[in-house]
């Protein structure tokens, strides 16, 4: 009798050391994400659309340490509307998440990318962010945003194969923002992966990356193709477009949704994430299309890929919020 009491007692003790540990961890979180939002201006209630800004001088600095110029845009009211449109369309989980995490958002001319998410305070435990986009992006479509990336992963010279992509006819923001701030929901709550000595949002997420990825940007073994090793956004150097069907078919066998996605961890979970929102709650197209001589040589719809499919249980995350 006095055993069981005793391993009672050992229980309960243990039992309240982990509430204990588990309620000062807690307090730890609210106490230094409460204090870095003040020390940046970072204000939770403020309206995401509100948010706009000039871009960081430190941003800025490294487009013109790398001889490029762009200039800060001015926003027309159509313009703002746009945005405030993006940002609407976000996920539950996206609106809950950037309220807390993103200083601010700004839009450049001139600016060689479509986009760019910087972390304001690299060395702190809570990462706060800001988002930089091409103001070009704010009159093309999604289809036309699409169209050209893809083909800037081949090399078009002397022939008359070309890649299409039908994304629909929203305003290119609302892929990109939700692409870029994805980046965002992953760093705060480690979805794809986490950051050593970051404090994390309360999260109950699978991990997204489980039995794909080894590393930040390799591949399990098993679906490594040596052709998709060799896309531009592994090399840097567009492949012959002639080869494009090959891509695509390859492609095809593995869970990634774009070729994009297949080249990192943390790129995968946000073209996997911002597909799936345009095409299972927007109701929008995402087929990828190659062409020869304007004749239809093949198309991918990767969202009725058995494989790619096999992934989307673990979308339902993003609209639940918890």
């Amino acid at each position: 009798m006095q055993r069981v009491v005793f391993i009672i007692a050992i229980t309960v003790h243990l039992l309240t050391a982990g509430a204990s540990q588990a309620q000062q961890s807690d307090t730890t979180y609210f106490a230094v994400k409460s204090v870095t939002q003040h020390k940046y201006g970072l204000d939770p209630s403020k309206a995401l659309t509100a948010r706009v800004t000039q871009t960081p001088q430190d941003v800025l600095s490294k487009f013109r340490e790398a001889g490029m110029s762009p200039t800060e845009h001015v926003l027309t009211d159509a313009e703002r509307e746009k945005i405030s449109t993006a940002f609407a369309l976000l996920p539950p989980l996206h609106q809950r998440v950037l309220k807390e995490r993103l200083k601010s958002i700004s839009f450049l001319d001139n600016m060689p990318n479509t986009a760019l998410t910087s972390t304001l305070n690299f060395d702190e435990r809570y990462s706060l962010y800001h988002i930089t986009f091409r103001a070009a992006i704010l009159n093309e479509t999604v289809s036309q945003w699409l169209t050209w990336k893809e083909n800037t992963g081949f090399d078009t010279t002397h022939s008359t194969i070309r890649i299409r992509v039908e994304g629909g006819l929203l305003n290119a923001l609302v892929y990109v923002l939700l692409h870029e701030t994805t980046h965002v929901v992953d760093a705060a709550l480690g979805i794809a992966g986490k950051l050593e000595g970051k404090l994390l949002d309360s999260s109950t997420a699978a991990d997204f990356a489980a039995g794909i990825w080894e590393g930040r940007n390799i591949v399990s073994p098993r679906l490594r193709d040596t052709l998709l090793q060799r896309i531009v956004y592994r090399t840097g150097k567009p492949l012959p477009v002639d080869e494009a069907e090959a891509v695509y078919m390859a492609l095809q066998k593995t869970p990634f949704v774009s070729l994009y996605g297949s080249c990192a961890r943390s790129e995968d979970l946000a073209e996997y994430v911002t597909v799936f929102h345009l095409t299972h709650r927007l109701k929008q197209p995402f087929t990828i299309i190659v062409t020869k001589d304007n004749k239809k040589l093949m198309e991918y719809k990767p969202m009725q890929s058995a494989i790619v499919k096999s992934r989307v249980g673990q979308m339902g995350y993003f609209y639940s919020g918890s």
